[in-house]
């Protein structure tokens, strides 16, 4: 109990003396894990809405005017043997007209000199995401569309491929960003620990001669180093919160409800307890750089 004492004693005193150096420290780690959380909150808001319209995603089987009711029969059943097909919903002519006219909101006049109804029939299918793919798609329209009583076939899959791939540049852009920062974190935690561990090159040197074990020097500076990668990463989550919400209320919005597509989520709590953990890392590792350096010299 007493050695744990002193072990956190030690650590406090050396943040307090390290001064400058150990507000720097704190700071970068800090500015590091904000870049790396805009890069969370954007990947993951984009995400939500990637997963929401995939839960909607469906596609339309447009049918034919002169389809009979024995081919319409015929073209349900074989549609709900395709294994891709969730659910499937029929749209009548009639029924699509109305839905339409819903749609114009007070504008129907324009479809009165229109005689017949343009509108065809159809079939929505509600589609597995596990097939949400474009070489899945691709297949299964091709197939849909050689049906008999057919019309067309369309869907949007483009539009989710290129959120996808807009969301995968953004990790990895900022996964590269984030490493950059981290090592520069790294160098200056690892420097500031550096500058306290000679300051006190003579004690550490006394209690090695009196036989003091490694990790026993070790200790108080792998926990500044920790204290400080935490303190980092705490104020960024904090900073990073206060300007998410400013954002929200800027836009008079309440979370979960930006553009009435599931966005405005901040950070999930695992990121955030992963941030930390990851800002206590690099302030363990920076400060057994300096220390190890020094005891093997």
């Amino acid at each position: 109990m007493d050695r744990l004492r002193y072990i956190v004693e030690d650590a406090l005193t050396n943040i307090r003396r390290s001064g400058w150096g150990g507000l720097a420290s704190i700071g970068t780690i800090a500015v590091s894990f904000i870049i790396v959380g805009i890069f969370l909150i954007i990947t993951g808001n984009l995400g939500a809405v990637v997963a929401e319209w995939k839960e909607q995603f469906q596609v339309t089987v447009f049918l034919e005017d002169g389809i009979t009711a024995e081919q319409l029969a015929l073209l349900k059943k074989r549609i709900q043997n395709e294994g891709a097909v969730k659910t499937m919903t029929y749209t009548s002519k009639a029924e699509a007209l109305q839905q339409f006219k819903r749609e114009l909101k007070g504008k129907e006049s324009l479809l009165e000199g229109l005689g017949e109804n343009p509108i065809p029939a159809s079939l929505q299918l509600h589609i597995h995401e596990t097939y949400q793919t474009p070489e899945a798609l691709k297949q299964l329209t091709g197939s849909l569309g050689r049906l008999e009583g057919v019309e067309d076939v369309m869907y949007g899959q483009e539009w989710v491929d290129r959120v996808s791939s807009v969301i995968r540049l953004l990790r990895l852009l900022g996964l590269s960003v984030g490493l950059a920062l981290g090592l520069a974190s790294l160098l200056i935690v690892s420097n500031t620990i550096r500058l306290t561990v000679y300051a006190r090159s003579e004690e550490i040197e006394i209690m090695r001669l009196v036989g003091a074990s490694r990790l026993h020097i070790r200790a108080p500076f792998l926990l500044e180093g920790m204290i400080q990668g935490t303190l980092g990463a705490s104020l960024a989550l904090l900073l990073l919160f206060g300007a998410f919400r400013a954002t929200l209320w800027q836009l008079q919005v309440i979370p979960g409800q930006v553009f009435g597509m599931g966005m405005g989520s901040f950070l999930e709590p695992r990121w955030a307890a992963l941030m930390i953990l990851a800002g206590a890392g690099v302030g363990a590792f920076g400060s057994l750089v300096s220390v190890g350096r020094f005891l093997r010299a």
